[in-house]
């Protein structure tokens, strides 16, 4: 093999992580979702991540396959365009704090990391559809 061709092997065997401070997903059931914050530390080769979770009873900073959970990660970017530091310094700083499905979820989390209003669409669209629904029934009687 050339240098060149082994220079270009090697890059396509290394993959692109995401930036410190990115919001990732991963699918959970239909349109759900569970975010969290890409680390700036590292293990095993891969970045680790900061989420609230049901699963960890709170915020926690874990690895990339915990919080993966065998589900393709979507990158879903910067929804603030704060520099990371200042991301991961405000996620860092719950840690510790409890999962509340309705007031504090993984998405409350990413929003005050990101220095946003902590709220939850997933929440709202959740509301939206169960008071369709027992408005629906109400009416069908």
């Amino acid at each position: 093999m050339t240098h060149n061709a082994i220079e270009e092997f090697s890059k396509i065997q290394r993959p692109v992580w995401p930036e410190a401070g990115t919001v990732v997903s991963i699918p959970i059931f239909l349109f759900y979702s569970h975010k969290g914050i890409v680390s700036d530390r590292w293990y095993g080769g891969k970045p680790m991540i900061i989420s609230n979770s049901a699963r960890s009873g709170g915020v926690r900073e874990e690895l990339w396959g915990v919080f993966a959970e065998g589900c393709v990660v979507t990158v879903d970017g910067n929804p603030s365009g704060l520099p990371h530091f200042e991301v991961l310094s405000r996620a860092r700083s719950l840690i510790g704090t409890q999962y509340d499905l309705f007031r504090w979820n993984c998405e409350h989390f990413v929003a005050y990391a990101h220095g946003l209003k902590p709220q939850s669409a997933q929440v709202a669209i959740t509301v939206a559809i169960a008071m369709l629904f027992v408005g629906l029934l109400a009416t069908a009687r």
